[in-house]
C-alpha cells in the first residue's frame, strides 16, 4: 500500500486502505469508471473528489503489486 500510505488526509488514506482491502482491482476499475458512492461517502464523511482519489489510489496500489 505504498501509494495510499503517501496520502495526506486521513479520511481519504482510511478510505482507500478500507478499498484497497475489500475490493478485487476489477471491482475497484468498475468503480473508478461510473460516479461516485453517494453511500460511501456519507459513511466515511468524504467528499466527491477524496471518494475518487481514494478509489484510484487503491487501484494504483492493486496494479502495483501484481506488476
Amino acid at each position: 500500500m505504498e501509494m495510499i500510505d503517501q496520502l495526506r488526509d486521513g479520511k481519504t488514506k482510511a478510505f482507500a486502505k478500507h478499498c484497497f482491502e475489500s475490493n478485487t482491482p476489477e471491482e475497484l476499475n468498475a468503480a473508478a469508471e461510473g460516479p461516485a458512492d453517494q453511500a460511501q461517502m456519507e459513511h466515511w464523511g468524504i467528499t466527491e473528489g477524496q471518494w475518487e482519489e481514494a478509489v484510484a489510489t487503491a487501484l494504483a496500489d492493486h496494479k502495483a503489486q501484481s506488476s
